[in-house]
């Protein structure tokens, strides 16, 4: 509560010209395509960045350059990060003319035996199911989460809402069905379009319950199995997996800034995560963040614009399979003075706005304030529990977060999917992204 009265004192002692000058970043940010340039690099010549690959080492090593290049102060701050290795992925059904099952590793599984696994299927839409089922019936069956999308919300523009359904079953779906000893999970994937395309995505064992073998399957394929069971068919599978869990990597979080000229204590930060997954090259998830946060610092940098606070921008490293950048943040910059955290991690398709944990009198001094947004279609605010992962510690502990809202009609259609490329980004859209980020960081700065 404190953050936030201090919060809105800081909106009412603020000057015109903050407003004045987000309208000059925004005209001087959309004709650009810088941007653009730098999620083509990041993506095309550096590629995947899982943690602990090859990629994830380049990406911080080209970063903290590309800064070192705008004569932005940076630094790498280690973290200890996962490292997970896909491996083979193959799946077959033993009825149907051993029809192939198009499926791909959730990450963080565990390996089948090497010779793979070989059960019979059994369905379920729910947790309740499963215990509804017991143990009798689950035993030594690979279980079959059969659990879409709701449509009906990605069509009325609320895909995270759906999405948030549907991926617990990602999450939690191997520890809950081994708790009734089941032998594997496949899940459908989480996702709101599918061209036979498999969606990965973390999981989250219980340390309480044995480790068993997870992979998402296409929608068709899980479509597939829905209607053969529906028929009364006895439906078995083979499966094989093999990735590998590695010993923990050394990575690094990248952090720059621009210091303030009047309050260099009080920091607005401005954040997106580094990694991606491993099936792409992570243009929507969230190379687009990640250029946004940089274009907006190489912008204010070239413009000679000095913020009264400082402006830091963070390239979290692990937001995809543990959070361990954010945490690492946290706890070497808790107690630091941050006065806001804005966080792009939706994709980079045309901006709606942002979500915000600012309610009451403080949005409304906020919304006053913020007027050149509206030039992007920006100015909506919307009050929600959170902002973002990997400034989730931060809101926690009072300061308020901001999440920009790209239109999220198509996100999950290519969301932790081989088809997560650069050709997914349109370069304008992605202009008026960073213009909105740049923009309200100044006004919060001011």
């Amino acid at each position: 509560m404190k953050t936030i009265v201090g919060f809105l004192l800081l909106l009412a002692s603020g000057s015109a010209f903050g407003q004045s000058t987000a309208d000059t970043i925004i005209a001087r940010e959309l004709p650009s395509a810088r941007a653009y340039e730098t999620l083509s690099h990041l993506t095309d010549d550096i590629g995947a960045r899982l943690t602990g690959s090859k990629g994830a080492a380049l990406a911080v090593r080209w970063t903290t350059g590309q800064f070192r290049e705008w004569d932005i102060p940076v630094s790498n701050e280690p973290v200890k990060v996962p490292h997970w290795v896909r491996g083979r992925e193959e799946a077959h059904l033993l009825s149907a003319a051993n029809q192939n099952i198009v499926l791909t590793a959730i990450g963080g599984s565990v390996a089948t035996a090497q010779s793979g696994i070989t059960a019979d299927v059994v369905e379920v839409d729910s947790f309740d199911e499963l215990k509804t089922l017991g143990t009798a019936k689950l035993r030594g069956r690979i279980v079959f989460y059969n659990n879409p999308m709701d449509m009906d919300l990605v069509r009325t523009h609320r895909a995270f809402e759906a999405y948030r359904i549907a991926v617990a079953f990602r999450g939690a779906g191997a520890s809950r069905a081994a708790e009734f000893g089941a032998k594997a999970i496949v899940i459908r994937s989480v996702g709101s379009a599918s061209l036979r395309t498999p969606h990965t995505g973390a999981l989250h064992y219980d340390p309480k319950q044995p480790k068993i073998p997870a992979a998402a399957m296409t929608a068709e394929d899980a479509m597939l199995l829905h209607r053969l069971l529906a028929r009364g068919k006895h439906v078995r599978m083979h499966m094989l997996l093999t990735p590998k869990t590695l010993p923990d990597a050394d990575s690094a979080n990248v952090i720059a800034e621009i210091r303030g000229s009047e309050k260099p204590e009080e920091i607005v930060l401005i954040g997106a995560h580094l990694d991606s997954w491993d099936l792409a090259t992570g243009a929507i998830d969230d190379g687009s963040g990640v250029a946004m946060v940089m274009e907006t610092m190489r912008l204010l940098k070239e413009m000679n614009l000095r913020p009264r606070r400082t402006i830091r921008a963070v390239l979290f490293m692990n937001e995809e399979n543990g959070s361990r950048g954010a945490l690492q943040y946290a706890k070497d910059h808790g107690k630091e003075k941050h006065i806001a955290a804005i966080e792009t991690d939706a994709g980079g398709a045309a901006p709606t706005g942002f979500t915000t944990t600012l309610k009451g009198d403080a949005l409304a001094a906020l919304e006053a304030r913020t007027k050149p947004l509206a030039a992007v279609s920006s100015n909506r605010f919307e009050v929600a529990e959170e902002a973002g992962a990997d400034i989730g510690p931060l809101t926690e502990a009072g300061v308020p977060g901001f999440g920009l809202v790209p239109e999220p009609l198509h996100y999950f259609d290519y969301h932790h999917t081989n088809a997560d490329t650069l050709d997914k980004v349109d370069p304008k859209e992605l202009a008026q992204d960073t213009a909105a980020i740049a923009a309200l960081a100044w006004i919060l700065a001011e």
